[in-house]
């Protein structure tokens, strides 16, 4: 698997499917590694050259974990992803923490990105206090401490109950994360903010929003929309947070749909 160094800190990258095809570069949640794509991979590959990494600390992207960094730092590791694949100009699709990234990555260096996908994102990812708490008991008990309460926020009970080996799979890719790897996404995402940036994003732009993540009530992604010229929104019914492994291959359909749409600009 390439590596690519951004920083001090190297990144794991791994490409798929046809590179004569549009790139469609994948940005991570926090908490899970490069697989969490998995069900959708086939479906992305059939129409694009798919680019994913694990963010720092994560899978395969070792060290990084112990200094602390902001979104702009994980905007500057996607950037430095794009320029060793010798990528200008790149669809980019974030999740939650991925999809803070990718917006700023929109924001600050628009002639890379054509079009973008945020799911699961708003201006801001909860309150600071929902943060604080979770640095707390990470801190405390490691991301053991955590799981069993993310997944209420992550996962419907009826995904839950209709695919239990999704939901396991979904929780031991939590738990393999290291607990320094997870404080010091926490730490970022608290401070993660959209409302002065999220204006100057010029590609147009996919919001897929969970239609009950508990994540984005306090700060709803119609915010996000207000501030993003243009853009358009996908509610997917009885979605919670991690809306993309409930419906994965749902949203695949309009996200191919959306990403090759001629009209788009």
């Amino acid at each position: 698997m390439p590596t690519v160094i951004s920083a001090a800190y190297p990144l794991n990258v791994v490409t798929s499917g046809d590179d004569r095809r549009p790139p469609l570069l994948l940005i991570n949640p926090l908490g899970v590694t490069i697989d969490f794509w998995e069900h959708m991979l086939e479906s992305l590959e059939s129409r694009h050259w798919v680019i994913r990494f694990d963010l720092r600390g994560h899978g395969g992207s070792v060290g990084g974990e112990l200094t602390p960094y902001t979104v702009d730092d994980l905007a500057d590791d996607a950037l430095a992803v794009l320029d060793a694949l010798d990528v200008p100009r790149a669809r980019v699709f974030g999740s939650s923490l991925g999809g803070m990234v990718a917006a700023t990555l929109a924001a600050r260096a628009p002639e890379r990105v054509e079009r973008l996908i945020l799911a699961s994102t708003a201006v801001r990812l909860g309150p600071d206090y929902w943060w604080d708490e979770t640095i707390r008991r990470v801190t405390e008990q490691g991301v053991a401490g955590i799981v069993d309460h993310l997944d209420t926020v992550f996962f419907s009970e009826a995904w839950q109950l209709a695919v239990p080996d999704r939901r396991e799979d979904a929780r031991l890719m939590l738990l393999d994360i290291d607990s320094a790897a997870y404080l010091a996404g926490a730490k970022a995402s608290r401070e993660a903010n959209l409302t002065n940036i999220a204006s100057g994003i010029r590609a147009s732009t996919l919001v897929i929003v969970g239609g009950d993540d508990p994540v984005l009530r306090h700060f709803p992604a119609t915010d996000l929309l207000d501030m993003i010229e243009g853009s358009e929104a996908v509610n997917v019914g009885g979605a919670k947070h991690r809306v993309l492994l409930e419906q994965p291959d749902a949203i695949c359909q309009v996200v191919n749909e959306f990403l090759t749409d001629p009209d788009a600009h």
